[in-house]
């Protein structure tokens, strides 16, 4: 829930829902001037509002179907209170001015009529392509309608993408558990890791 995130923490989600992409820390640092280490990091990995790579580094994130609805409940007041006493420092200010910068994008996009950003990482692409396929996070999809949506990435590019996103914890891949259902189409679309053919996809949790 959208209460239980620091202000800190909700601004580097408004940082990643803006990119609406998987983004390195790198790239973070030059758009925005900013990085997203440890405490956050670990924190918005372990509530499922992100999915981090951290091998090879830099460390690149990515916001899940929670994090963008975290981004919908109200917030209060309090939440962003800073407890009498205390300052603001400068590294937690240019993070805030960072995310007005991220929520600057979104408003623009939004007077364009575009509500997200389309990706161009392949990730990213197939990330999308699997929300347009899916009915609900965790869903299977066959990997045959995904390469029909991203037709002009070949096979063997596409392969490698899907292979590298195995690293994170909320992408899986799968046999057709039903073998009369596997046809021409469903294998060749299928990728072969570890010695068999796979041909769903699922994402989110």
């Amino acid at each position: 829930m959208a209460s239980d995130l620091t202000s800190a923490e909700y601004a580097y989600l408004i940082i990643l829902r803006a990119e609406g992409r998987e983004i390195s820390n790198s790239e973070m640092a030059e758009i925005y001037g900013v990085r997203l280490k440890s405490p956050d990091y670990a924190k918005l990995n372990a509530d499922g509002y992100i999915i981090s790579r951290t091998k090879p580094s830099p460390y690149r994130h990515s916001i899940t179907d929670k994090g963008v609805k975290a981004l919908l409940e109200p917030l209060t007041l309090e939440q962003g209170r800073v407890p009498e006493g205390e300052k603001r420092s400068a590294k937690e200010r240019e993070l805030y001015w960072a995310a007005v910068l991220a929520q600057q994008k979104l408003f623009q996009r939004s007077a364009s009529g575009v509500d997200r950003a389309e990706p161009t990482d392949l990730p990213g692409r197939v990330r999308a392509a699997y929300g347009k396929l899916a009915s609900a996070p965790g869903d299977w999809v066959e990997l045959a309608d995904l390469r029909v949506l991203l037709a002009d990435v070949s096979k063997s590019a596409l392969d490698k993408a899907l292979e590298g996103m195995l690293d994170s914890p909320d992408v899986s891949l799968e046999p057709e558990p039903f073998g009369h259902r596997i046809g021409v189409r469903e294998r060749n679309a299928a990728i072969h890791i570890g010695g068999e053919d796979r041909h769903k996809l699922a994402i989110g949790q």
